[in-house]
């Protein structure tokens, strides 16, 4: 019965919760269809191996975030001079650092892209900025056409092995508040180490509790590009 409630259809509210433009990508749909025009919204991640776009990262394995995505699916950058400006913004985090950014240029793949061919895609002629988060709430963003906002905005989130939602409050048991809205995330979440850090419903099948998420409002849910846990 709590699943059944639980993950039931986004409830959306009236009114004018528009936020300002632009609008982005996430990066798995420009993967899927490489000749778009829009900017794509994604982490820019750099470490030993060099510096790469991906499509999200954990927040929850220590000190170093980690690509939620296999190499495959990640966005080899060769070494370029026009990158240095971006990359000193990049926050330090263990053995690597990261930065969410707005990136257009000329998408390669599938192939085999960087060091011993590990990466499945390249960007030639890369143009990164810093990716605009537009600060909101649950209940904002279920009244919000999916028109590509890049977002930040914290909830409780609730995920099965094929379905997650934000929800504005949840009961003491783990089910939604009466009357709280909700909004669908992309699933099945890839940040397995996430969901170790959440609760367990009874039966274990679902998991919940408060997070932080940074991600792309497209195509009628949420896409995570990195999910917090919320302390306290």
């Amino acid at each position: 019965m709590m699943i059944c409630i639980v993950l039931a259809a986004c409830s959306r509210s009236p009114g004018d919760a528009s936020l300002p433009a632009p609008t982005f990508v996430p990066l798995d749909a420009a993967l899927a269809t490489p000749r778009r025009s829009e900017p794509i919204g994604a982490y820019l991640l750099i470490d030993a191996t060099g510096a790469r776009l991906v499509a999200g990262l954990s927040f929850s394995t220590g000190a170093t975030p980690l690509p939620t995505d296999p190499p495959g699916r990640q966005v080899w950058l060769d070494p370029d001079d026009r990158l240095a400006d971006i990359v000193r913004r990049a926050q330090p985090s263990g053995n690597a650092q990261y930065l969410a950014v707005a990136v257009s240029g000329d998408l390669e793949g599938p192939g085999a892209f960087g060091p011993e061919g590990a990466f499945g895609y390249r960007m030639r002629a890369p143009t990164l900025t810093l990716l605009p988060w537009q600060e909101t709430t649950v209940a904002l963003l279920a009244a919000l056409p999916p028109s590509g906002q890049a977002v930040r905005v914290t909830g409780a989130l609730v995920a099965s092995a094929s379905e997650a939602v934000l929800v504005e409050a949840l009961d003491p048991g783990g089910a939604p508040a009466p009357q709280a809205r909700q909004v669908k995330l992309r699933a099945p979440l890839r940040d397995a180490a996430l969901l170790a850090r959440l609760t367990a419903a009874p039966g274990g099948a679902v998991r919940y509790g408060m997070v932080q998420v940074e991600g792309i409002w497209h195509n009628g849910a949420l896409v995570p590009l990195g999910i917090r846990k919320v302390e306290g």
